[in-house]
């Protein structure tokens, strides 16, 4: 007979704070996992004092996010708002446009990242891992791996998508952080965002002058036709995929280390199998789960979902830690690891941490090349890595879109 004691479920009525703060860096905030297991969608508050619908199983935000009833356009009446004037001063770009618009300016950008594309680009990620151990290990430890690995490592690959010189990464990093920052005040957020702006209109300028082999080049000499992709929203684009391929990756990189620092199992599989490298990649993406206040969507007409009627106008909001940590779905095996922890064999490709539907994550299949070489490596040249401060000491990022760590001391 178990003891446990049910979760203690809040009412629709009294519809918490989202995004709800993790008790825990490791999972799930437990108000969202006593939803999940309360069943249905539940109501919460954004910070306008506005109330929208919460899914956190894994098939209701999977229903949700391939629904055409949902729309992703922030400027729809009831849309969900990141933040103050959001909606007024967000750019226009693919995240936030509904189809056929959306499939039609997407699928201009969808060779770039392909699978083909990026695994390409393995040896040229494979250099700069080694760079930057080679800069760490000259530096000597400790070092902080956020500043010294996790942040230069996916700014140099997106420089080389886009060919942008890698000395003008500044920008974007200050760019990316104002964007998932929630601190951030509304006229500093909209500083930094006609600053990046009015960066990447330039740069497509020079590069419709002076074409290279990259991404802005090929946009710009393939799509520039009437039909191709608008001259206007080339800025807004590249703004969204530096930051959205900058920020994510990073973090990951961090959080990924340090679980692999805190499970030496784990860590030790990863070094006796190196073909694991991808299972573990999918792993820690379903583990973590770091985009912690999106997707948004609000109804386009009336659906019904999970056993809720959600009328047009609604907004819905998604915590996709809990579905990923649904226990319905990972963790079923006799065998298997439950699905709370951490087993980088699971190959869980099922997650939703680049979300899902036609809105799914552009840039994830060069993420998943970056992290899969990046662990078995910094392993591999520096056995000896560990952590240089008490776990309890590391500080989490606690008021961001996107979870992750601050600062990860390391030594060796």
């Amino acid at each position: 007979m178990s003891t446990s004691t049910p979760p203690t479920v809040v009412s629709s009525y009294d519809a918490p704070f989202y995004p709800a703060p993790r008790t825990c860096p490791f999972s799930a905030p437990e108000q969202h996992t006593a939803f999940r297991e309360a069943g249905g969608l539940h109501k919460v508050t954004i910070w306008d004092g506005s109330q929208h619908w919460l899914a956190t199983r894994h098939e209701d935000i999977r229903a949700l996010l391939a629904s055409p009833a949902l729309s992703s356009n922030i400027r729809k009446p009831g849309y969900p708002e990141f933040v103050p004037h959001h909606s007024e001063r967000a750019p226009r770009n693919i995240i936030n446009m509904d189809e056929p618009e959306h499939g039609r300016l997407r699928q201009m950008l969808t060779r770039e990242f392909s699978v083909k594309r990026t695994r390409a680009m393995h040896d040229d990620l494979l250099k700069i891992t080694d760079e930057l151990i080679d800069d760490m290990l000259a530096k000597g430890g400790p070092v902080d791996f956020i500043q010294d690995f996790a942040l230069p490592l996916p700014s140099m690959a997106i420089c080389l998508v886009l060919g942008i010189p890698y000395e003008d990464h500044a920008l974007f990093q200050r760019m990316a952080n104002a964007t998932t920052d929630l601190t951030f005040s509304p006229e500093e957020r909209l500083r930094l965002q006609e600053q990046a702006l009015a960066y990447y209109a330039d740069l497509v300028e020079r590069k419709r002058r002076e074409p290279g082999d990259d991404l802005v080049s090929r946009l710009v000499t393939e799509h520039g036709g009437t039909d191709g992709f608008p001259a206007e929203l080339l800025p807004q684009q590249l703004n969204l995929l530096v930051i959205a391929g900058h920020e994510t990756t990073a973090n990951m990189l961090g959080l990924g280390l340090l679980a692999l620092l805190r499970e030496p199992g784990q860590r030790e599989n990863l070094l006796a199998h190196p073909e694991l490298a991808a299972s573990a990649t999918e792993e820690m993406l379903r583990y973590w789960s770091i985009v912690a206040a999106a997707p948004r969507r609000v109804a386009v007409e009336d659906v019904e979902i999970g056993g809720q009627l959600i009328r047009a106008g609604e907004g819905v909001v998604f915590s996709l830690i809990s579905g990923n940590h649904d226990p319905s779905v990972f963790g079923t095996g006799e065998d298997e690891c439950p699905a709370d922890k951490l087993d980088i064999a699971r190959g869980a490709r099922n997650h939703l941490a680049f979300g899902f539907g036609v809105h799914q994550c552009l840039g994830q299949n060069l993420a998943r090349v970056e992290m899969q070489i990046a662990w078995p490596r910094l392993f591999e040249r520096i056995p000896g890595l560990r952590l240089a401060v008490p776990e309890q000491e590391l500080p989490f990022k606690l008021d961001s879109v996107v979870h992750g760590l601050k600062s990860l001391p390391v030594t060796w």
